[in-house]
């Protein structure tokens, strides 16, 4: 499953059975099954954030120690 920008209404089913309604200006995982599927202009792949945070040993860096 991955994430995607549903850009008009349409209905749809995740699994082929169960039908669901999907709104536009709503984020959605959906089915690969669903995105192959789906109404052209329907949907678009949703931009990922990627994580970037800093990771550290958890001593304070950059401060002078006085004698």
């Amino acid at each position: 499953m991955r994430l995607y920008e549903i850009m008009i209404d349409f209905r749809g089913a995740q699994d082929g059975i169960t039908v669901e309604e999907f709104r536009a200006g709503t984020r959605r995982e959906l089915s690969d099954w669903l995105a192959a599927g789906a109404p052209p202009g329907a949907i678009r792949p949703a931009a990922q954030i990627e994580n970037k945070a800093i990771v550290t040993d958890g001593g304070q860096t950059g401060r002078l120690k006085r004698k």
